[in-house]
């Protein structure tokens, strides 16, 4: 492989393979073992000078080389950690640093976790004595109406051979810019050791953070020595503070607010594992645009890239540290190390987290069901005493599977003997439990509420509960109104439920003070855990995962290319942010083929009246809204009335045969006032290739992107979802093609290819900047299509 641009997802270019150890937990996405190679100068004045390598993320069992010699490395693939390269550098001369990221053992993860150097790299040059790199902490330790006080922690090294006599000046930036008065203070630190500097800013008629009102300020922070500047260190950061208790809920300055919150893995669609500003701003942008406030990292610690995000968009955030404890769910997952890691990684998980405001919550864990027994009840103890003493300012939860820890074996000694077996003859450990639930899976989708409702899952559940701020439920609502009266203090956050059941889910929410907020599974789609969600055709057979070619979830709401799905729109109905209606079809084009439709997605429905070919077959039209009545028209004539919600939570249906021309859905009330329509009509015969980018220009810094959706469509921009085709991208000039794809769950594509094929009209193309500026030429075509041509602009970044 030739030069590249970190960061780099290394598995994003891999062959898919039906055979590969990871099967659909990464969408047949193969691991590997790849080594990367930099070679710089370091100039003869770094003599007296600290040099750290940053890395935000490699995955994973990372190991780091200088010129040969091994000087650091991270098993885990999300942790945040530095290497220092003083010992082993040559002054004035060219030094090679090499990784080597080792992702061999398959399979090790639930989900698609990418490969590689897939987060940026930092290169760190500081004085001897410096702030450590994550050593600038601020938290608002006091809020009276809109006079707050913050604290600024600074942690000062000395890796000098004398005593460091200096002066630590903390600066507060207004959001607008205006800077108030500097607090000083003096501190003599000893050679070879830190020492930590506490200081108070009040700041009066503060600019508040909250989900409505996302305002920054920026701190920063000036060691000096006399009048010399040894080390600067500057970060944003939110006022605002965070409780939560039975009887008011969650608070943000005070102020209550209801988490409308989803699940998210980490990969960014398309273009796979690379964690870039761009494609966070826009993923979190976008779920804010469809109703979301809030968003689970599951079930890693956040990239930094998507806590900034959050930061800038209002969005708040449950910051995970892991899936496994000490129980393996696959064969090599990080069970395999978390005893020895835990406390590491949890520094980090919080030295990542603490100065963005848009981290309220930090989970400890996610369906750990050995928190059924003593030991991980002491585990689950000592994990959350620890994450208070590294971060007191925010909660801890964990979310927890009442009907995993019912069924959970009880025995840590025999557990620990099957799995070590189970890793010896390289099979999955929960294989059985696999087995089980395909064969429950159609009784638990009707009998989970009732059985979560349990005494002994109370049994199994509740001394984990006791030990956390936040007692998180993974599909739990069944206990939500029962707990409310057993456990009368507890807060509870509904950890995990399904997407396609957030209308049903959320007055549950929306009406118990003890409940703070729902995370769905998920609100944006997500490569691996194959067919979890997609609705299949062609068979009756219901399972969990689905075989090659599965690639994504095929989760409800939002799809990996960000497109809004008909769950989207029922979302914010039930979340009373529109009253509708909405109107969706399902797939003409399947009409009375058998498929099967699982708990986590209600319909596949498009929102198009375009199905050419279909003519006279049977169609299923999907209204929603909250209004009391609902009338649907095609071509001006009634189909029918009815009571809106007849079918299910805002639900109604109508039968008709399909015919060409316009669909059109009226809510009123009771008396017959009109409360909205919607139009859905029919493309005209001819096929247009649309292509515009969502932005027409790039920052030259290798890291910008522009999202190019790819449709199909009549002359006049009507979808043609019955018209699919592989369509074809060509770049020249200073950019790359990063990934190509759709929301297609169950395809033999991938996304590295300059060829894909629509699902249902759309496509999506993400462009790379490099580090040129210049005219950038796009080229999309699809057979039957006239080519597009889209030009963009790759500008110089500031400060090249």
């Amino acid at each position: 492989m030739g030069p590249l641009t970190l960061p780099h997802d290394a598995m994003l270019t891999e062959e898919r393979d039906p055979e590969t150890s990871n099967g659909g937990n990464t969408g047949f996405y193969p691991g590997g073992v790849y080594r990367y190679s930099k070679t710089f100068h370091a100039p003869a004045d770094w003599a007296h000078m600290s040099v750290v390598l940053e890395f935000e993320g490699v995955y994973q069992n990372s190991q780091v080389f200088l010129n040969g010699v091994r000087v650091g490395g991270r098993p885990s693939g999300y942790a945040l950690f530095h290497v220092p390269l003083d010992e082993h550098l040559r002054l004035g001369e060219d030094n090679t640093v090499e990784v080597l990221a080792d992702n061999s053992s398959e399979p090790n993860s639930r989900w698609y976790t990418g490969s590689g150097i897939y987060r940026p790299v930092h290169l760190l040059v500081s004085e001897q004595v410096h702030i450590t790199p994550t050593g600038l902490r601020l938290s608002t330790v006091d809020l009276t109406g809109t006079t707050a006080v913050v604290a600024v922690v600074t942690t000062v090294v000395n890796q000098g051979a004398d005593v460091a006599a200096v002066t630590v000046s903390a600066q507060l930036a207004r959001p607008d810019g205006a800077v108030l008065a500097p607090e000083t203070s003096d501190v003599v630190v000893p050679p070879g050791e830190e020492r930590v500097v506490r200081q108070q800013v009040v700041v009066g008629d503060a600019d508040l953070w909250s989900p409505t009102t996302p305002q920054l300020h920026t701190a920063t922070v000036t060691i000096l020595d006399g009048p010399e500047v040894q080390d600067v260190a500057s970060d944003e950061f939110g006022i605002r503070t965070v409780t939560a208790d039975a009887r008011h809920g969650l608070r943000i300055n005070g102020v209550p607010v209801k988490l409308r919150g989803s699940a998210v893995h980490h990969d960014a669609g398309v273009i796979g594992a690379h964690t870039l500003d761009a494609a966070e701003d826009r993923r979190i942008r976008l779920m804010k645009e469809a109703g979301y406030n809030a968003v689970r990292s599951a079930h890693n610690p956040a990239s930094r890239a998507l806590l900034r995000a959050c930061d800038r968009h209002g969005f708040l955030v449950m910051d995970e540290l892991t899936d496994a404890w000490f129980r393996p769910k696959v064969t090599h997952d990080y069970s395999e190390l978390f005893v020895q890691w835990w406390q590491r990684d949890l520094e980090a998980l919080v030295a990542n987290a603490h100065n963005h405001p848009s981290v309220i919550m930090y989970s400890i864990g996610n369906e750990i069901a050995e928190t059924s027994t003593r030991l991980g009840i002491d585990t689950n103890r000592m994990l959350a005493r620890a994450t208070r003493e590294l971060d007191p300012t925010r909660l801890v939860t964990n979310g927890i599977n009442g009907f995993l820890n019912l069924i959970a074996p009880q025995d840590d000694e025999k557990v620990a003997a099957k799995t070590a077996a189970a890793k010896n003859s390289d099979e999955n450990p929960n294989r059985n439990l696999i087995r089980v639930l395909n064969l429950l899976l159609g009784v638990l989708d009707a009998m989970l509420d009732r059985i979560v409702r349990l005494p002994a899952v109370d049994r199994r559940t509740r001394d984990t509960f006791s030990d956390l701020d936040v007692a998180g439920y993974n599909y739990m609502v069944g206990r939500y109104e029962l707990d409310g009266r057993l456990h009368p203090h507890r807060v509870i956050v509904g950890s995990e439920t399904r997407a396609a059941l957030t209308a049903d889910v959320w007055p549950e929410v929306e009406f118990r003070p003890h409940v703070i907020g729902d995370f769905s599974w998920t609100g944006w789609d997500y490569i691996g855990e194959a067919g979890l969600a997609a609705k299949v055709y062609g068979t009756k057979k219901r399972q969990i995962y689905y075989p090659y070619p599965a690639l994504l979830a095929g989760e409800p709401v939002i799809d990996i290319t960000g497109f809004r799905q008909t769950q989207a729109y029922l979302n914010e109905i039930a979340w009373h942010l529109s009253s509708g209606p909405h109107i969706a079809v399902e797939p003409v084009t399947r009409s009375g083929e058998v498929s099967v439709k699982k708990g986590w997605r209600a319909t596949d429905s498009v929102a198009s009246w375009s199905w050419a070919g279909c003519e006279g077959q049977d169609a299923v039209v999907e209204v929603y809204t909250d209004a009391p009545k609902v009338e649907l028209f095609l071509n001006g004539t009634s189909v029918g009335q009815a009571d809106g919600g007849r079918d299910g939570t805002h639900l109604t249906r109508f039968r008709l045969p399909y015919q060409p021309g316009e669909l059109l859905a009226v809510a009123s009330t009771k008396a017959g006032a009109e409360v909205g329509r919607r139009v859905l009509r029919t493309a005209g015969d001819e096929l247009v290739l649309t292509a515009v980018p969502e932005t027409t220009s790039l920052r030259a810094d290798g890291a910008d992107l522009v999202y190019l959706p790819v449709l199909l469509t009549d002359a006049a921009g009507e979808l043609k979802p019955g018209a699919d085709r592989s369509v074809t991208v060509t770049v020249e000039g200073p950019a790359t093609l990063l990934g190509l794809g759709s929301g297609e769950p169950i395809t033999e594509e991938g996304f590295a290819s300059d060829t894909h094929r629509t699902y249902f009209g759309r496509a999506l193309a993400v462009l790379r900047s490099t580090h040129e500026s210049g005219e950038v030429a796009v080229t999309v075509s699809a057979p039957g299509c006239a080519p597009v041509m889209v030009h963009l602009d790759a500008v110089a970044a500031p400060g090249a």
